[in-house]
């Protein structure tokens, strides 16, 4: 699986044991829930702008009431605005110094979530209090605060639920301590204004993950094989792209290669040849481990690589097939069964290959090797059969 957008987010340790708030309304990939970590991230302006709207309230609140608990808010905000800013800048950085992408969003997280218990704390003081001008002030920045709130966490409804309550619930509450006992009204107003805020984010978030879903079932048709469900030839290339050759490690490809399948299809029509195929491709899956990864390269040519695999383990691999496959009867209708025999081919990296598509090509000729030294068994790269020429035949052949 590939990840819908090449940025992705995490949770360090310690967030993670909250992750039920950033679970999405759905169950979803790994890979999708990385990308809607990340787009916690986004709407920077947003961010600085909610700070810049609080600083102004509260410079007006301090002016007009000389509260010391107003200078206070006020040096907290400056100390959280300022560590925002810091926080996005660094991120920013590690971003792109970040080899696949992913970042960590959890000082994002927090910064918000104390910004937002500010904001709180902030309502709750102006709005306990007398001042009917400083009252309207506090009232329009929750007000504007909300729309900001959903678009920048819309990605994780029940995130962005919590930062609208901690914002509007004290809020509410400092109305109702007021000495106006007509903005106890607000109570009745908080219910439906909630649900709507809620509605907003939801009905984002559901765009958001139907459009996933579709691109992420486009990849999968475009990296799989229809009839048997494992990789296409597309899909294998991808897979081969991400294995980086690194000091110590290993890896082997088997290329196999039905023999006699042309006979099933000529004698039972091409509707047989499928099923023939859908059950070797179900045979070779269910023989290898979870790392490795299996393809099907067109008509009846299969690949398997195996990551951190030795020789004498690819070899096993290969002869274990090749025997399964010519010992099996496949089914091809009912009451019907034929049997194709197997042969198969093996490269190994670093003896045989130097890069993935070395290594794939030699498989192949592995393959060559095998076929023609009488089919039926597993042949291993030998550099002496590989001349230049052939070489770069192959590779004019690979990648016309």
């Amino acid at each position: 699986m590939v990840q819908p957008n090449p940025l992705g987010g995490k949770l360090n340790t310690k967030l993670s044991r909250a992750r039920w708030l950033f679970a999405p309304g759905r169950a979803t990939s790994s890979e999708i829930q990385s990308y809607l970590l990340a787009q916690l991230l986004n709407s920077a302006v947003a961010t600085l702008m909610g700070s810049f709207c609080s600083l102004v309230v509260l410079l007006a609140a301090f002016l007009r009431s000389g509260l010391p608990i107003i200078a206070v808010f006020l040096f907290i905000e400056i100390i959280l605005s300022t560590g925002r800013l810091v926080e996005w800048q660094t991120r920013e950085r590690r971003r792109r110094a970040s080899s696949d992408g992913t970042i960590d969003v959890s000082w994002s997280v927090i910064l918000t979530v104390a910004w937002c218990t500010l904001q709180g704390a902030i309502a709750f003081t102006i709005m306990s209090g007398s001042d009917p001008v400083l009252q309207v002030l506090s009232a329009t920045l929750i007000m504007a605060m909300i729309g900001p709130i959903c678009a920048r966490n819309y990605p994780t409804p029940r995130f962005a639920t919590l930062l609208l309550l901690l914002c509007d619930l004290p809020f509410v509450a400092g109305a109702v301590l007021a000495k106006e006992p007509m903005l106890s009204v607000i109570v009745l107003l908080t219910p439906p204004f909630l649900l709507g805020a809620y509605q907003i984010i939801r009905t984002f978030h559901d765009a958001m993950l139907d459009t996933l879903f579709a691109q992420e079932q486009s990849r999968h048709l475009a990296m799989h094989d229809s009839l048997t469900g494992i990789f296409n030839r597309q899909g294998m290339d991808d897979q081969l792209s991400r294995f980086r050759p690194q000091s110590g490690r290993t890896m082997a490809i088997v290329s196999l290669d039905l023999d006699g399948f042309k006979a099933v299809n000529d004698t039972y029509g091409h509707g047989a040849g499928d099923l023939v195929l859908m059950q070797v491709a179900s045979l070779i899956s269910s023989r290898v481990g979870q790392a490795d990864i299996v393809a099907r390269m067109g008509g009846d040519e299969f690949m398997i690589v195996l990551p951190d695999c030795d020789a004498d383990a690819a070899k096993a691999l290969g002869l274990g097939l090749v025997q399964a496959i010519s010992q099996e009867r496949f089914i091809v209708e009912s009451g019907t069964t034929v049997r194709v025999g197997a042969s198969a081919g093996y490269a190994c990296f670093p003896e045989d290959a130097s890069t993935t598509l070395e290594l794939r090509l030699r498989a192949d000729r592995a393959l060559y090797d095998a076929k023609h030294s009488g089919k039926s068994t597993c042949c291993r790269f030998n550099v002496d059969d590989l001349s230049v020429d052939e070489m770069q035949k192959n590779l004019r052949r690979a990648f016309p």
